[in-house]
């Protein structure tokens, strides 16, 4: 049987600090049932802020490519647009999709993310996307392992959007110890599901979206072999 349960009373996090042994120190202090095989999800705009990556949009001059965007998509601050444009690292904004109410963007590591994974914080601030969500996710388990002596998978979730539906889901953007896909064989057949993401999802039932209190979530009953050569590449184009 599989279960999800989240970590409640998570400190509220609005600047950069040790995150991992922050995560450690609140399992113990709320005598959270972890154990080996478990995988913890955990909300990237928990790590985002851990990591300070807090941008003033007071502080960003919109190029004449995100003006024009802007004159597209009227909805969103051109300021909000060249932010999205500088997580490409394509300053042409060739790696952006615009459709309808719609913009998303193509991220150096493979990902593509509505908004890019920027967030609104509070008014003119908005958070970008953790460094490196892979390796966020191994010291991650790597302190849980050293501290409390248990071996799990971590999975760090993003609330994505598509533009074919309404509303949002939650999505893999880093990963540890658990393969991103799984690869199953039925009559000759391979098939290939995007684990990662199904799980990320399933964390989404009890970590909804922003402000719901939830950073961190387990889930347990779920039999996979920890790899800890796993990274999220593996999953993406």
């Amino acid at each position: 049987m599989i279960t999800i349960e989240q970590l409640s009373n998570f400190p509220k996090i609005t600047s950069k600090c040790d995150i991992s042994q922050i995560i450690v120190d609140t399992i113990k202090n709320e005598k959270f049932l972890i154990k080996n095989g478990d995988i913890l999800c955990i909300a990237s705009k928990l790590l985002s802020k851990a990591e300070g990556n807090f941008i003033n949009l007071n502080t960003i001059i919109p190029s004449n490519i995100a003006k024009n965007i802007h004159k597209k998509l009227p909805r969103k601050d051109p300021r909000l647009i060249q932010v999205i444009i500088d997580q490409t690292q394509d300053p042409t904004g060739k790696k952006l999709q615009i459709e309808n109410n719609f913009i998303g963007a193509f991220l150096p590591n493979g990902l593509f993310l509505t908004s890019g994974g920027v967030d609104k914080y509070h008014d003119n601030i908005v958070l970008t996307l953790p460094h490196n969500c892979d390796k966020i996710a191994r010291n991650i388990s790597v302190r849980i392992q050293q501290e409390l002596g248990i071996k799990l998978a971590v999975i760090i979730t993003d609330s994505d959007g598509r533009i074919d539906k309404v509303g949002a889901t939650q999505v893999a953007v880093g990963l540890y110890g658990i393969s991103g896909l799984r690869k199953t064989t039925f009559k000759e057949k391979s098939n290939v599901e995007t684990i990662c993401d199904m799980l990320a999802a399933a964390s989404g039932l009890i970590m909804g979206q922003r402000g719901q209190g939830f950073p961190l979530v387990k889930i347990s009953g779920y039999e996979y072999d920890f790899n800890s050569n796993a990274s999220l590449g593996e999953a993406t184009n």
